[in-house]
C-alpha cells in the first residue's frame, strides 16, 4: 500500500486545508450578501462539472465541484463563477432588482467584495489566538547568545547578552521576530536598538546573506543575523552510543561546568566542546537537583575548509531543548496573533515589493503543488504546525485577493473606486477589457508558480534526464 503514502501524506492535508480556506473566504461573500438582500444562485466548493450537492430552503445550491482549486459564490445576476454581469443583467424587472448584486448600492456591493478577504484576515487572527492561548507561542527573548565570528552581527559589534527591543525603530520581543526580518533582507543596512548593561544604545547593521537550500536541492540567498539566541545549557536529546550517551549524559541535564569552566548557555557548551577533539573532559551537571560529575571524551570530527585544509572538531552527541512556548490568556492570546499577522503582511508587501524592483526572483513564487507539499510537511510536523500554516495560508489568501486584478477581489474594489470618483460604473465595454486583462494576468501566474512548482520539485530535471 506504499503508493497510498503520496495521497495520505499531502494531497489529503492539502485538500482539508484548501475546502477550509475556501469555505471561509466564500462564506465571507455569502454572509454579507445575503444581509444585503441579494439571492445567492450557488455556493461551490471547486470548479467544474458538480459532484454532489444540495438546495437549501433558500434557494441555494450548495455543491462540491471536481476541480478543488478554489470556488466561487453565484450572486443572481452573475454571468459566472468570476461574477461578470451577464447581458440582462441591466433588464431586469423592479423585484428582480432587489435581489440583484448589480442593483445594490455601492457600499452594498463593495463589502460584500471585501468580505471574502476580510474574513480569511479573521479567521487567520482567530486561528493563531487559539493556537497561542492552548499550544502556546514559539517565544524566546531577543537576547544575543553567540555572535559569530567575521559574520554580521560582530561586525556591527554586537555581543552575547545584548537584547535587541527594536528594529528598524519597530519594537520586537522575541528572538524569532529579528530573524524574520534580517531574511528578507540580505546586504541591506538594518537600525538595531539593543539594551546591553542596562543601557540603550544604536547601531548599524549590514545583513549578511547566506544560502537556503530546501529537501530538494533548491538554493535560495536570504538574510543571516550572523548571530543566535540565547539557549538555555539544558540537553535536550543525547543521541545513542554517542560520546555524551556513553559518558552519563541524560536528556534535561543542566550543564554547570565544563573543565572547571562555568557554563551560561549552550553556546559555551558546543563551543568548548568543538575545542576538545579526542580529549578527556570533566563535565558537571544539575540533574534533579543535584550536582553530578561526569567525564565524556568527544568524538573526533574532521571536515575540510575552502582552502582544502583538514579541521579536527569535537562532537558528543546532544541537542539543545527546543525554542520554548509560552501560552497566553485569549486576550493577550489575540493580541500576539495580530501582531503576527501584521508582521506577516509586512513581509508578504516586502518580498512583493522586492519581486517587482527585480532583487528578489519570482522564482520564490508556489502554486499548488508546493501548497501541497508545505500541508503534508506540515501535517507531518504535528498539529502545531498545521494548524499554525492554516492560520499563515488564510492570510496569504487574503493578501493575494486584495491586489488590484480584475477577477480577484481587489480588482473589484479597484473598479468601485473609480465608480465612485466618477459618480457612476465604468462602462461595459472598459469592465469586459478590464476582466480580460485581469485573466490574462491570472492565467499567466497560474503558469509562473505551477513553473516554479515544477523546478522546486525537480520534475523539469527529471523529464530532462529521460531526453537527454
Amino acid at each position: 500500500m506504499e503508493f497510498l503514502s503520496p495521497l495520505w501524506n499531502y494531497v489529503l492535508p492539502f485538500l482539508v486545508i484548501l475546502t477550509i480556506l475556501v469555505f471561509v473566504h466564500e462564506a465571507g461573500h455569502y454572509l454579507v450578501a445575503r444581509r444585503c438582500g441579494v439571492k445567492i444562485e450557488t455556493f461551490s466548493i471547486g470548479f467544474g462539472p458538480e459532484l454532489f450537492g444540495w438546495n437549501d430552503k433558500n434557494g441555494t445550491r450548495w455543491k462540491f465541484s471536481m476541480i478543488p482549486l478554489g470556488g466561487y459564490v453565484k450572486m443572481f445576476g452573475d454571468a459566472d463563477a468570476a461574477s461578470s454581469p451577464n447581458k440582462d443583467t441591466f433588464k431586469l424587472t423592479a423585484e428582480e432588482r432587489k435581489l440583484s448584486f448589480y442593483h445594490k448600492p455601492l457600499g452594498q456591493r463593495a463589502a460584500i467584495v471585501f468580505a471574502g478577504p476580510f474574513v480569511n484576515f479573521l479567521f487567520a487572527i482567530i486561528v493563531l489566538t487559539a493556537l497561542f492561548s492552548t499550544f502556546g507561542q514559539p517565544y524566546t527573548p531577543a537576547v544575543i547568545g553567540t555572535v559569530f565570528e567575521d559574520k554580521a552581527a560582530a561586525q556591527a559589534g554586537l555581543k552575547p547578552g545584548d537584547k535587541i527591543v527594536a528594529v528598524n525603530g519597530r519594537s520586537v520581543e522575541r528572538f524569532e521576530e529579528v530573524l524574520q526580518f534580517i531574511a528578507l533582507r540580505p546586504g541591506e543596512s538594518v537600525s538595531l536598538r539593543i539594551e546591553r548593561d542596562g543601557a540603550l544604545q544604536t547601531m548599524t547593521l549590514t545583513a549578511g546573506s547566506r544560502e537556503f537550500k530546501d529537501g530538494h536541492g533548491n538554493v535560495r540567498i536570504i538574510g543571516d543575523l550572523g548571530a543566535w539566541r540565547m539557549v538555555e545549557p539544558v540537553a535536550g536529546r543525547v543521541l545513542e552510543d554517542s560520546a555524551a550517551a556513553k559518558g552519563g549524559l541524560k536528556p534535561g541535564d543542566r550543564f554547570v561546568e565544563i573543565d572547571g569552566k562555568k557554563i551560561y548557555s549552550f553556546q559555551d557548551v558546543h563551543r568548548m566542546i568543538l575545542a576538545r577533539p579526542g580529549v578527556d573532559t570533566s563535565i558537571v551537571v544539575e540533574r534533579e537537583g543535584q550536582r553530578i560529575p561526569l567525564r565524556v571524551t568527544p568524538a573526533v570530527r574532521e571536515t575540510k575548509d575552502k582552502t582544502g585544509a583538514v579541521k579536527r572538531t569535537g562532537l558528543i552527541g546532544v541537542g539543545a531543548v527546543q525554542a520554548p512556548r509560552q501560552r497566553f490568556d485569549p486576550a493577550t492570546a489575540a493580541w500576539q496573533a495580530l501582531k503576527e499577522t501584521y508582521a506577516i503582511t509586512l513581509a508578504t508587501g516586502k518580498a512583493i515589493g522586492q519581486m517587482v524592483s527585480g532583487s528578489r526572483t519570482v522564482r520564490d513564487l508556489g502554486g499548488p503543488l508546493r501548497i501541497a507539499e508545505m500541508s503534508g510537511n506540515m501535517a507531518q510536523n504535528g498539529l502545531y504546525a498545521f494548524i499554525w500554516f492554516l492560520g499563515v495560508l488564510s492570510l496569504h489568501l487574503c493578501l493575494i485577493n486584495l491586489l488590484p486584478v480584475p477577477m480577484l477581489d481587489g480588482g473589484h474594489l479597484l473598479f468601485y473606486g473609480f465608480e465612485a470618483v466618477r459618480g457612476r460604473p465604468l462602462g461595459p465595454k472598459a469592465q469586459e477589457y478590464g476582466f480580460r486583462i485581469g485573466l490574462a494576468l491570472v492565467l499567466t501566474l497560474m503558469v509562473v508558480v505551477t513553473w516554479n512548482d515544477l523546478v522546486h520539485l525537480r520534475v523539469v530535471d527529471f523529464i530532462k534526464s529521460l531526453i537527454t
